[in-house]
């Protein structure tokens, strides 16, 4: 018998789900940060970030795996999966740009 208690991919989006609450965090940090230095509030990018991470990588990611995966005998499925993986990474990668930006300009900001 093949049992299998907790999938990976839920442990995937597990982690996501979890650096997108640290993302949500760093944001507070950040923006009492930048309120001490007086620059403008770029924290929103942060939370912006997070909530991409969620709905746009770990909801997507989580359909393919829990869904898509088990089908991927039917063609269509297939290319539907194939689809919501390109959607979920491009939406980590926009996710990772807007959480970088924030970053990079309060320590060039910092080191001036």
């Amino acid at each position: 018998m093949n049992f299998v208690p907790l999938h990976i991919g839920l442990i995937l989006e597990i982690g996501v789900v979890v650096l997108a609450m640290v993302l949500f965090r760093f944001s507070r940090v950040l923006g009492g940060l930048l309120d001490l230095i007086h620059r403008p509030p770029l924290e929103v990018w942060l939370k912006l970030s997070g909530w991409i991470m969620i709905l746009g990588f770990a909801v997507p990611h989580y359909i393919a795996v829990a869904v898509l995966y088990p089908n991927v005998a039917n063609p269509v499925m297939l290319q539907l999966l194939w689809i919501t993986r390109s959607i979920s990474f491009f939406a980590l990668f926009i996710a990772a740009v807007l959480a970088f930006i924030p970053s990079l300009l309060y320590y060039r900001w910092t080191n001036q």
